[in-house]
């Protein structure tokens, strides 16, 4: 299995244990979410994430309800696109986004088969995923070299790592940890505005995953409510006509 491949489950992995909920701990409630500022009508955004989401996820991870058709019908690609970019192995396009890993391969090398990360965005939240993927830091007491502020005893490594640097923890007189900063000399190859970029536009591809039809609804709802107000005033001028004549 190729590095890329294995980090892209690990990244996978990584997540769905964040969700998976007890087992692992849970965020605390003093923690302060990011906004990822994403929205459901930038479809490059969600392009570009699809993308980050094919090189690092789907080889953990489904997203059962989503189609690759249907993705690139919403964000404007087309076959080639799909092929080069998105479909892992020997898939078609009317296929359902899934993972080649075998479930139990999941459970020997993780403990459990890795979840469908579908509603991940609905059931946790956006602000959730991206401050997830945005506040990893070094813990030397970790299996893996690394823990969470969202998800404490997270058992995802920090496999983005090379992308954005090491952090470390700023704990206070009791031990809690109140903020990160930057280890010197270990920074990464993107930016902090780059890094950010890079997760929001993962965010906000799990976000449009989990509800394909959000962007369709929102454009629908505007035009019926425009409808609405235009025929209170079609009704009410007929009100005022027909009344007209019965006072008389």
């Amino acid at each position: 299995m190729s590095m890329q491949k294995k980090n892209g489950i690990v990244l996978g992995l990584g997540l769905a244990l964040a969700v998976a909920g007890p087992a692992q701990g849970s965020a605390g409630s003093d923690v302060e979410m990011m906004d990822p500022d994403v929205s459901h009508h930038d479809r490059a955004s969600i392009r570009k994430g699809a993308e980050l989401y094919a090189q690092y996820c789907v080889g953990c991870h489904s997203l059962k309800y989503l189609r690759y058709k249907r993705l690139a019908e919403d964000v404007g690609a087309d076959k080639q696109w799909l092929e080069e970019e998105i479909m892992r192995g020997d898939k078609d396009p009317y296929d359902h986004i899934t993972s080649s890993m075998d479930p139990q391969d999941g459970v020997e090398w993780f403990g459990l088969a890795p979840p469908d990360l579908s509603l991940t965005a609905r059931a946790q939240g956006e602000d959730w995923i991206y401050t997830y993927l945005n506040t990893f830091y070094v813990d030397e007491d970790s299996d893996v070299g690394y823990n969470n502020l969202v998800q404490e005893g997270t058992s995802m490594p920090h496999v983005l790592a090379s992308l954005q640097g090491d952090q470390k923890a700023v704990r206070d007189d009791h031990g809690e940890v109140v903020d990160l900063e930057p280890v010197e000399g270990e920074e990464g190859r993107l930016s902090q505005e780059e890094y950010r970029e890079m997760t929001a536009q993962i965010t906000a591809f799990l976000s449009y995953a989990a509800e394909p039809i959000r962007a369709d609804r929102e454009r629908m709802g505007v035009w019926v409510i425009l409808f609405l107000i235009v025929f209170t005033g079609v009704f009410y001028l007929l009100y005022k006509e027909y009344w007209r004549d019965i006072k008389k």
